[in-house]
């Protein structure tokens, strides 16, 4: 027998569970790219001390000689002493500024996959830091009604190949309005938090555990508290995944999720964090994304 009940719980876990991967989605996504979402003051009180002395008479010091830029390269060379060495070489290289940001990205973005999995052992200290990052991205972004809050702007990515995909964020990105160096000023800085986490978590890492039952009924209840936000009422019961996506608008649902889960003790964001990346489809993501990254 068909229960009503039973279907919206379902959709509701499904919404939930969406939101939640997007959300990591989004963080990700902001901090190679940038959307012109964040403020340039968003990594203050984050920087890694940098010890490598990047030369002031050098190619790299020259292409990219700003605090964050410097932050960024001091961390790649800890991080990666061989693609640092790669990036070197490249920006001798390369022709023009567009070549120099792009030469960077890659570097960075290869790198930051080759390690990725130290990620899962960042300290609670900076998963806090990153959980508020992300909702003063989400809510910048919902004030300003970005059209890359929008489910319905995605529409078109589910039957698109990872280079269709790429062209398709470019468009997005230039029909907002950004530049690529003004991504680039934008995106440096988050991109020099992510991998100064990296760094810290490899030297120092820290063995969260598995999530226990406490954990789960923590986030239970959180979930069960946001059924009755009407705008999660409105998404559970859509009628279809594929209406419920383009409808919803991944800010606005993004931010009232990291408000309430930045809410939660230490212990059980850190063990949440952590589980994330023994996801069956997380782990064949970051698998996908090292053999296109490579």
């Amino acid at each position: 027998m068909y229960d009503a009940r039973s279907s919206s719980v379902d959709n509701a876990n499904l919404i939930f569970g969406i939101v939640t991967v997007v959300v990591v989605g989004i963080a990700f996504a902001v901090a190679w790219f940038g959307t012109g979402w964040l403020s340039s003051d968003s990594s203050a009180g984050s920087s890694l001390p940098v010890q490598v002395n990047v030369s002031g008479e050098s190619p790299l010091a020259q292409a990219f000689p700003s605090r964050d830029e410097q932050r960024l390269l001091g961390a790649l060379a800890q991080l990666d002493a061989e693609e640092y060495s790669v990036l070197e070489m490249g920006i001798v290289k390369a022709r023009n500024r567009e070549a120099e940001i792009e030469v960077l990205s890659e570097s960075i973005g290869r790198a930051m996959i080759e390690n990725v999995e130290h990620l899962a052992r960042i300290s609670s200290t900076d998963i806090n830091r990153m959980l508020e990052s992300a909702s003063r991205a989400l809510n910048a972004a919902h004030r300003s009604g970005n059209a890359l809050c929008m489910g319905s702007t995605y529409a078109d990515f589910e039957h698109l190949g990872p280079r269709q995909a790429e062209r398709e964020a470019k468009r997005l990105i230039e029909k907002a309005g950004l530049t690529m160096e003004t991504a680039h000023a934008i995106a440096v800085s988050f991109q020099a938090d992510l991998l100064e986490m990296t760094v810290r978590a490899r030297s120092n890492p820290q063995r969260h555990g598995k999530l226990t039952p406490q954990d789960e009924a923590a986030f239970q209840t959180l979930m069960i508290s946001f059924m009755s936000d009407p705008a999660f009422v409105d998404l559970a019961m859509a009628g279809s995944q594929e209406n419920a996506l383009a409808s919803m608008n991944f800010c606005e649902m993004g931010a009232k999720v990291l408000r309430e889960v930045r809410a939660l003790p230490d212990g059980t964001k850190a063990r949440a964090w952590a589980s994330i990346f023994d996801l069956p489809e997380v782990r064949e993501g970051l698998r996908e994304a090292k053999n296109y990254a490579f």
